[in-house]
């Protein structure tokens, strides 16, 4: 257990602080756990706006909540960018740094859109979001991304939302306004404007809005427009009769799983204002603390090449998951994820894809090449064996910094390809007068690459991983095997005899197994296959 003195930490920010503009409105600063588990990770912190030392409160476990979608419409890749990045982070805790996660999700299966779309196909609010809620899984599924160990619906636990809100309005944070709906007393609140600075006198500026105090205070509850729309009853009136509002969802379903404190609180960067702002606000007046998560996790947004604009469907400029997968692989796309880092902004073009694929299948080359040499069916150049292990050791040391440094993928990806690189290029120059061997050494290469890979939610397949299934009577990966060794000593034969009948054959056998996306290569003590992933 190791302890730090959060009150020195905290107040050299309060200094920095006060020198910004006097009318920016930042009245709170983060506060670092004073005690827990020191993971020796760097994180960004949006409100110090440095990186900081990650925390946890238990030993090796951590609370994960991340803010899941609105389901009203098709999943775009936008929101996939986020849920990608965040599945990134929570494997590389998991499988990196041995840490346990327990995650949760809500689902906002109420909301004016879902209203709004229910009207406009003529049925109800249940039908539009059970149906886009289905749609949802079944893309993250689709693309690899791990389910949350809790996902919880908005409808679901209306009354739990309902008693927090009346805990805030017994506190006097909270008030009902003209129009009957409950809001929250933002400057009842000393400390809001804690995730990003805010320009206070935008903030109060009166619109001439007099169903509530303040321009800024945000509805908690939202009081039922119309007769038909979904609502539900209150104890503090019986006219306000209605819905919760979107930000109180999150708080009040997270405190239902986590309590009053969270390690992460995750999301993209479109949500840190007012959504996360927000959250932490009517929290922390809840639980009656100044902190209630520790660590804020955005990610960059997603935008097509040559917009500036954020994927968005108000834009209409999306692609859909489906779309997506017509043309790329759930692998490429995640590449593409990781090559970005999970703070950047994203790009998206046929360029990013090509180079997601390109770093693929240099990857899956090395391991396929490695598998070959171990089966003995080709052969290395002059490489030492003490060469590839200071390799690996070199490599773990610079992926280790990388993840440690705000699990900087990019740069892991980097070094990674820069090990495989050096490898492939030593290894080819083959001389038949060395016969020094690195069986062991390169079974190590081969591991030490597919463990990164793996550890980052990356298929890896190669020969002695393929799994056809069909019929227990048939081993068609048996099959298979046999028909490459077949097509081989044709084709030795063929350059034995100079046979150009024996070498097409050979090419027909080839591209056969091609369209049934089998792939071949050649060496020169025989043949290797492995199973295509799509698009190949």
């Amino acid at each position: 257990m190791i302890v730090y003195n959060s009150r020195i930490f905290n107040s050299s920010f309060r200094i920095a602080f006060s020198n910004k503009n006097k009318r920016t409105f930042k009245n709170g600063s983060w506060i670092m756990p004073k005690c827990g588990y020191d993971t020796g990770i760097k994180i960004y912190n949006c409100i110090t706006k440095t990186k900081v030392p990650l925390i946890l409160q238990s030993n090796k476990v951590t609370s994960w909540y991340t803010c899941g979608p609105t389901v009203y419409d098709s999943t775009h890749i936008g929101h996939a960018s986020c849920y990608m990045k965040l599945d990134i982070i929570q494997r590389i805790l998991k499988n990196y740094f041995n840490i346990e996660i327990v995650t949760a999700m809500n689902i906002t299966d109420i909301d004016d859109k879902i209203i709004r779309k229910a009207k406009e196909c003529n049925t109800n609010s249940q039908t539009i979001s059970q149906m886009y809620e289905r749609e949802f899984w079944n893309d993250m599924k689709s693309l690899k991304i791990q389910r949350p160990d809790i996902k919880i619906r908005v409808t679901e636990n209306i009354p739990y939302i309902i008693d927090f809100i009346s805990k805030l309005l017994k506190y006097n944070q909270a008030y009902i306004g003209q129009d009957n709906s409950v809001y929250f007393h933002v400057n009842k609140y000393k400390n809001y404007g804690k995730l990003q600075f805010l320009n206070k006198d935008e903030l109060y500026e009166y619109k001439g809005c007099s169903i509530k105090k303040e321009n800024i205070d945000f509805a908690l509850w939202k009081a039922q427009k119309e007769i038909n729309e979904p609502a539900w009853t209150t104890p503090w009136t019986t006219a306000t009769n209605g819905r919760p509002g979107w930000h109180i969802e999150c708080s009040a379903l997270a405190t239902k799983i986590f309590g009053d404190k969270i390690d992460f609180h995750c999301g993209g960067l479109d949500l840190k204002f007012p959504h996360h702002e927000n959250e932490e606000a009517q929290s922390c007046c809840y639980h009656n603390t100044d902190q209630w998560v520790n660590y804020w996790l955005h990610t960059g947004q997603l935008n097509l090449k040559g917009q500036e604009q954020k994927m968005s469907k108000s834009l209409k400029n999306t692609i859909n998951v489906s779309e997506l997968l017509q043309k790329y692989t759930s692998d490429e796309f995640r590449m593409a994820c990781a090559l970005s880092n999970y703070r950047n902004s994203m790009e998206f073009s046929d360029e990013l894809m090509i180079l997601a694929k390109t770093t693929l299948n240099k990857f899956d080359s090395f391991l396929s090449d490695c598998q070959a040499y171990l089966d003995g069916k080709t052969q290395m150049g002059e490489i030492e064996p003490s060469y590839i292990l200071k390799g690996i050791h070199k490599t773990k040391n610079a992926i280790d910094t990388s993840l440690k440094d705000d699990f900087d993928t990019s740069k892991c990806i980097g070094h990674l390809s820069e090990f495989v690189s050096d490898i492939n290029k030593i290894s080819k120059s083959y001389n038949e007068s060395y016969t020094s061997s690195s069986i062991v050494e390169m079974a190590a290469a081969k591991s030490f690459v597919q463990k990164i890979l793996t550890t980052m939610g990356f298929s890896i397949n190669t020969r002695t991983e393929n799994i056809i299934n069909l019929q227990e009577d048939v081993n068609l990966n048996n099959m298979i095997e046999k028909l490459v060794e077949i097509r081989y000593n044709i084709r030795q034969l063929a350059a034995l005899d100079k046979n150009q009948n024996l070498f097409e054959i050979s090419d027909e056998i080839r591209q056969v197994l091609k369209n049934e996306n089998i792939e071949i290569k050649d060496h020169k003590k025989g043949s290797t296959w492995s199973k295509l992933k799509k698009n190949d």
